[in-house]
């Protein structure tokens, strides 16, 4: 079991509307945004518009995202395309996860590209 602890966990203030639960090392506790026990969270962070989890299980990343207005899932494969940076795709659509931004292009165009409020990086111990 890979053991995780947040460290140096920079979270900023969320603006008004719906407000995820609380944190813990999996993700956004009481929400899909969150890894199952036997994954390592990678980095989870909210938008004004959707909670993030990327997720580490046996050498694959997941990206586990929900939509706040309507608590839709989208749970798929994801890559790590550059240090701290993740890719998910579902059919046309490609959503990239970083600390700065949750960017969603179809086809290729960029469709939005929203800020992170709330970014946490959990830190592997020793024993990782």
């Amino acid at each position: 079991m890979i053991a995780t602890a947040v460290a140096a966990a920079t979270l900023l203030a969320a603006p008004a509307g719906a407000q995820p639960g609380s944190i813990d090392d999996r993700g956004f506790v009481d929400t899909a945004a969150r890894c199952d026990t036997s994954a390592a969270a990678v980095a989870f962070g909210r938008t004004e518009y959707a909670l993030i989890a990327i997720c580490r299980e046996t050498g694959r990343y997941e990206y586990r995202g929900v939509r706040l207005n309507d608590d839709a899932l989208l749970s798929v494969t994801a890559v790590e395309t550059a240090n701290g940076v993740f890719t998910a795709e579902n059919d046309a659509v490609t959503y990239t996860f970083s600390a700065k931004e949750l960017a969603v292009a179809e086809n290729g165009e960029l469709v939005r590209a929203d800020p992170m409020v709330a970014y946490v990086e959990p830190r592997l111990t020793d024993e990782d």
